[in-house]
């Protein structure tokens, strides 16, 4: 439930300050809020945009969820990739290099 309810407060902040008169010239995000982002953008209607977080969500808790763990590590891509073991595997690259 944490990735719908983080995309509800997202897309509820949007609203409020869009109430008053606060609106982007753009928007990002990670995960699900990249889906926030999209609907902020119009991209996404409101419905198909939640309707993604709660799929994500199901598959997330259904597949992954309770399969391992992750871990950050201050090191480049090849450097960890290179130096992993049978079995484990890069999830995701976040950062400037």
């Amino acid at each position: 439930v944490v990735q719908p309810v983080s995309f509800a407060v997202m897309v509820g902040l949007a609203r409020v300050w869009g109430s008053l008169g606060v609106v982007p010239d753009a928007v990002v995000g990670h995960s699900q809020g990249e889906i926030a982002a999209a609907h902020v953008a119009g991209i996404l209607s409101l419905e198909d945009a939640a309707a993604v977080v709660a799929l994500r969500s199901q598959a997330i808790a259904r597949g992954l969820a309770g399969r391992g763990g992750m871990v950050s590590v201050g090191l480049p891509f090849g450097r960890v990739a290179d130096g992993l073991p049978a079995g484990v595997e890069v999830a995701a690259v976040n950062g400037p290099s």
